[in-house]
């Protein structure tokens, strides 16, 4: 049995991509994605069994056990079982989650998985074909995409390109056929870019009661109080970065846990802006003028969401080296969030459930975040205690992406 094999993408390349480092993302070369994407079939993997492996189930470390996967998923029965593997006594935890990233090659997806970062979601794509073609490859980290986001046309962004006029965000306009043509155009959840002069609370609340109606969910950029607060009220699922120009309110944290939203704090590009690249701030921030930001904030607005029980994720804004200037590698940076995560108060089981079942359930993802009968064999197995040092999981051992073993593994240095 083998997977089908991969088409070559057919449309041309757009000349850039609305992501949170927005307009100065540049488009991967399109006859370097037609190679990629010209890999071959991968062959299905025969059944096997990872022997004396202890398997961290989402709270503690086990006792050895044996992990069988057949047809890409785990599964209970031990029959037919075609190879075995011992793990050698050594820790086995889901494949990680990054859920704020923008992946746009075959490139970036192996640079994820090698990291054992095996989930990915890019918050915004202008080249739908390319995207779509991402999706379905086998061996590499599985990737969902917003294709669309709603930008208001007096952003800033909006004056340097993309997307076209018709579709922005315009005052006193219905906004929402902007979440039929994305979901019309193969995206998996809809964004909206809510900033100094992003849509209106009435345009924000709009397209996620419309999203809703459909059966999908939202996700809103926001790295200021005053944006934050309008995405919240709007009813967002999942909110994307965190306020770094001042605190949360109690009650717009209490507000996010009672509709049981999410955060993504995406702690680690503030934390590389404020020490080692600033000028990723002016990305982030927009045509925010704020003088009073501070990483301080950061840490404390989810410090003090996660004390109230909001559901944090594990997401880092990676772009990898498409933005002139600026290097921020794609896999690597997903350990250094789940180490700023438990900075911030969140011991090593907790960050390890933000990038494994949490964002699995915030994404409605009911196949994978967990190592469990029925789920996607989406593993990593670590040479080092994750729980006492969360820093462990960047000593991997082994990983495997819907049962399929993934060679070129990020060794620790």
């Amino acid at each position: 049995m083998h997977f089908r094999q991969l088409l070559p993408i057919s449309a041309a390349l757009l000349s850039g991509c609305q992501a949170c480092l927005h307009d100065h993302i540049l488009a991967p070369r399109l006859e370097n994605e037609q190679a990629a994407l010209r890999r071959g079939d991968v062959p299905a993997p025969v059944k096997m069994a990872i022997q004396n492996v202890r398997v961290f189930d989402g709270y503690a470390v086990g006792k050895p056990q044996t992990v069988i996967i057949e047809d890409g998923y785990i599964t209970s029965s031990d029959e037919n079982v075609a190879h075995i593997i011992d793990a050698g006594n050594r820790i086995m935890i889901p494949g990680l989650i990054d859920s704020h990233t923008h992946v746009q090659s075959v490139e970036g997806l192996e640079n994820m998985t090698s990291y054992g970062v095996t989930t990915v979601f890019d918050m915004a794509c202008q080249d739908y074909a390319l995207c779509n073609s991402l999706k379905s490859m086998p061996g590499l980290a599985s990737l969902f995409v917003s294709m669309l986001n709603a930008l208001a046309a007096s952003d800033h962004k909006s004056k340097l390109g993309q997307p076209s006029p018709e579709l922005l965000v315009y005052p006193g306009k219905d906004p929402r056929f902007l979440v039929d043509y994305a979901f019309g155009n193969g995206s998996d959840y809809f964004k909206i870019v809510s900033q100094v002069f992003g849509p209106p609370q009435d345009q924000q609340s709009e397209l996620v009661e419309y999203a809703h109606s459909k059966g999908q969910f939202v996700v809103a950029h926001a790295a200021d109080v005053a944006s934050y607060t309008r995405s919240v009220k709007a009813g967002t699922d999942v909110m994307q970065h965190i306020p770094d120009d001042g605190l949360l309110p109690p009650s717009v944290i209490k507000s996010m846990k009672e509709n049981s939203h999410f955060s993504t704090p995406t702690m680690e590009i503030f934390r590389r802006a404020y020490t080692i690249q600033p000028e990723i701030l002016q990305f982030l921030r927009g045509n925010s003028s704020a003088t009073n930001t501070t990483y301080e904030h950061v840490i404390a607005n989810v410090r003090r969401q996660h004390l109230a029980g909001v559901p944090i994720l594990a997401g880092t804004d990676a772009v990898g080296n498409l933005v002139p200037g600026i290097y921020f590698p794609f896999g690597e940076t997903l350990h250094h969030e789940l180490v700023n995560l438990v900075s911030a108060g969140l011991t090593p089981a907790e960050a390890l459930r933000a990038a494994t079942i949490v964002p699995a359930t915030a994404h409605r993802l009911h196949d994978r975040g967990a190592i469990l009968p029925g789920m996607r064999a989406d593993l990593i197995l670590l040479n080092s205690d994750p729980l006492l040092n969360i820093s462990n999981t960047r000593d991997i051992a082994r990983i495997w992406v819907g049962g399929v073993e993934y060679a070129n593994v990020a060794k620790l240095t």
